[in-house]
């Protein structure tokens, strides 16, 4: 007859310490240290006999009961804890329905979103932090350097990251190179970041990845909480972006943050399309990376170029560069 484990209830409690219990049934003494002692005591198995000086298995229908109880306890607990989260949950949704209420109001329109915008800008007196993971036409940056430069007339603090291709484009170099001339601070970095508006530490403008894409709608956050949750993101955005005065890239080093990361991707393995969109730039323009690469290091493969990034002096100082 062939034996199954099949339809069996799985061991309610280890072997070790179900041998264990049949020693202490027959009235062996055991040491504190025996091994599925603890596991006996945590399941009411087996308990300290005071009398007789040594553990003791317990009643096994004493057991049951009092593990049924505690477990009962633990469901009851788990049911209000399930209580207080739907509660919290219908608090939450509240607030994303009540513009004002100090939590996270819903901009259905691109239209709700710019007044929304300006009135926070109009009424900004300490500082303005944005992020920007998208190309920004030479007409969006015409209105931004009007709005922005008033905002630095009022000494308000400025603080901007760009994606790291903004640095090859020329539109963002004009207008960066007279932002930072006026004390603003731009600073660029490799995506994905989340793009943000974040005045005076106070309300807190998101895209909004659930809406209709056409409408461009967004979050407003004015929760203090949340909030603060989001100043810190963009700060951990700061600290590992790299300054940028609008000026072109230095010629000093042989890698940039893009190839950087293009390399380490394809020491995982990625192929070019999927470091590109990644990166969210052209296959070609990664290709062009590779050529300059090629050239600068000698080598003529993808694999060669890895054997330098994993081996040479000076990839080990570029690989620095970014921790």
């Amino acid at each position: 007859m062939i034996n199954s484990d099949k339809g069996r209830r799985k061991p309610f409690i280890s072997d070790v310490a179900r041998e264990l219990l049949g020693r202490l049934h027959t009235g062996e003494r055991v040491s504190r240290g025996e091994p599925g002692l603890d596991e006996l005591l945590t399941m009411g198995l087996a308990s300290w006999g005071t009398s007789a000086g040594t553990y003791i298995a317990t009643d096994a229908r004493t057991a049951e009961r009092s593990y049924t109880q505690r477990v009962a306890r633990e469901i009851r607990a788990a049911m209000r804890s399930a209580e207080a989260m739907a509660a919290l949950a219908d608090e939450l949704t509240a607030m994303t329905k009540a513009p004002g209420a100090g939590g996270v109001c819903v901009l259905d329109d691109v239209d709700d979103v710019v007044v929304e915008i300006g009135r926070a800008t109009t009424a900004a007196t300490k500082c303005m932090l944005t992020a920007h993971p998208r190309i920004r036409s030479q007409e969006t940056l015409d209105l931004a350097w009007e709005t922005d430069r008033a905002l630095r007339e009022k000494g308000i603090t400025f603080r901007t990251i760009y994606l790291d291709n903004a640095r090859s484009r020329q539109p963002e170099a004009e207008y960066v190179a007279r932002m930072t001339a006026i004390g603003g601070e731009i600073r660029t970095a490799l995506p994905p970041f989340e793009r943000m508006i974040i005045v005076d530490e106070r309300v807190v403008f998101l895209t909004d990845h659930h809406g209709d894409p056409a409408r461009i709608p967004a979050l407003m956050v004015t929760h203090p909480s949340l909030v603060t949750t989001f100043v810190h993101v963009f700060n951990q955005q700061w600290d590992r972006a790299e300054p940028w005065n609008g000026e072109p890239r230095s010629t000093e080093s042989l890698t940039t943050p893009r190839s950087r990361r293009m390399l380490r991707r394809l020491a995982e393995n990625k192929n070019i399309k999927a470091i590109a969109g990644e990166l969210d730039v052209s296959p070609s323009t990664l290709y062009a990376d590779l050529k300059g690469l090629y050239a600068a290091t000698g080598t003529t493969s993808e694999f060669g170029l890895g054997m330098w990034w994993a081996t040479s002096e000076q990839a080990r100082k570029e690989r620095e560069k970014d921790r």
